[in-house]
């Protein structure tokens, strides 16, 4: 394969399939390149011209070629109901929704890239949790004081948020923490040090079938796309090192 690829090809494709070594790196972007001929070569028996845009996204050529090749030479056949029921039925866990939290957060601003600004909120924010500690009734009081976040207003209530809604730092803390009580550490985001208190929370339920039936869908419908575009280039190649 080496021999019939360039090896500044190679060596720049490298930049796109980092690697635990420079020679893994190596093999998996000898292999993408292989793929890539083997895919225009094919584009090209078949007549299969480039376009040089489509609607509003640029593509060079090749890569409109390619993506032409797949559409015409891929056949997915769809997914049915009783597939996508046996594929709910398999773990139902999987589709639940989002725990939904009651908290509230003392904002400690920070320049985290700076050790200086970073030190000193850390301190500050762990001072008004020992404050708190001893006297939680205080914690809108401070957080009007100290707070950088518009929350403040709100005594540093945050009200009923989901994952999603919230920094992951903040996140997977209040998924670690018990109802009613107050984080012992400062949680660093990007923004700052949070004093993180929790005060109710309620575990997301499974969902019935039918209010997740199109996401099931589609994604056993992209499973199988992959896995049909993975047996056509497979049998690409083999045609190839065959010939």
């Amino acid at each position: 394969m080496s021999a019939s690829l360039p090896e500044r090809e190679i060596a720049a494709e490298m930049q796109f399939h980092p690697a635990s070594s420079r020679e893994a790196a190596w093999r998996v972007a000898e292999q993408a390149l292989a793929v890539r001929r083997a895919l225009l070569a094919e584009a090209m028996r078949r007549r299969i011209a480039p376009e040089d845009e489509t609607g509003t996204v640029r593509e060079i050529a090749e890569d409109s070629q390619i993506r032409r090749l797949i559409e015409e030479a891929v056949s997915v056949p769809d997914v049915t109901e009783e597939e996508c029921r046996a594929d709910y039925a398999r773990r139902p866990e999987r589709y639940r929704s989002p725990a939904l939290y009651e908290a509230a957060h003392i904002l400690i601003a920070a320049e985290m890239t700076n050790e200086g600004s970073r030190q000193a909120a850390r301190e500050q924010a762990a001072g008004l949790i020992a404050i708190l500690a001893a006297q939680p009734e205080r914690f809108a009081a401070l957080a009007c004081a100290h707070s950088a976040c518009p929350s403040k207003s709100a005594g540093g209530a945050l009200g009923q948020v989901t994952a999603r809604d919230i920094a992951p730092e903040l996140a997977s803390m209040l998924a670690a923490m018990t109802p009613g009580t107050l984080c012992a550490v400062p949680v660093p985001s990007r923004h700052g040090y949070h004093v993180l208190r929790l005060d109710q929370k309620s575990e997301g339920r499974v969902l019935p079938y039918e209010a997740v039936a199109s996401r099931i869908r589609d994604t056993m419908r992209a499973r199988v796309w992959s896995a049909s575009v993975r047996m056509f280039i497979s049998r690409l190649m083999e045609a190839e090192r065959v010939s």
